[in-house]
């Protein structure tokens, strides 16, 4: 209950009023994803995770450079990208997609991953650590709201070409979210 507080402490308007946001979905993921040997991934956005991160086994983070969180977790993988499928400064590159899926998950019931809106970065590392951790097509796809996604394209490609997907995710990306 702290850590919420503080947050909302922080969410006030251009006159110094406190302004209290729609909590009733604020917890809610807006992606989830089950995964076989009891893993569950959701994706949420950062303002969600700073609210709820507690309540999960280990937290990954994939955020604009230079963001700083006001809040941490014992098991907290942060990687600073941008949200870029194109090359360029900090954009997506192997050695991201690499430390990803070299997270050890073990005893990790419940992981939340997060980027600022949980629309790009996130539900693909999602879809990937899924992949790797034994899911189905038929599951990722089940577990992505795909009104609410649009896949960053290099952070998959890159992936499929370390998981050896044969392009899977990534066709399925382009499908349900657009080309």
């Amino acid at each position: 209950m702290i850590a919420k507080r503080q947050v909302l402490s922080r969410c006030v308007d251009h006159h110094g009023r406190m302004i209290i946001p729609f909590l009733p979905t604020a917890l809610t993921p807006i992606h989830t994803i089950k995964v076989p040997k009891g893993h569950r991934l959701s994706v949420t956005a950062l303002d969600t995770a700073g609210l709820d991160h507690g309540s999960y086994d280990a937290v990954i983070s994939l955020l604009d450079p230079g963001t700083v969180l006001e809040w941490s977790h014992p098991r907290h993988h942060c990687f600073w990208v941008n949200d870029w499928d194109e090359v360029g400064p900090a954009a997506p590159d192997a050695g991201l997609v690499e430390t990803l899926l070299g997270i050890d998950l073990a005893g990790a019931a419940r992981v939340l991953v997060h980027c600022h809106g949980g629309y790009s970065r996130s539900p693909a590392a999602a879809m990937l650590l899924a992949w790797s951790l034994g899911a189905s097509l038929s599951a990722i796809e089940k577990g992505i709201n795909w009104r609410k996604a649009h896949p960053n394209r290099m952070i998959l490609g890159l992936g499929e070409a370390r998981l050896n997907t044969g392009g899977a995710l990534l066709a399925l990306a382009v499908r349900r979210a657009g080309g």
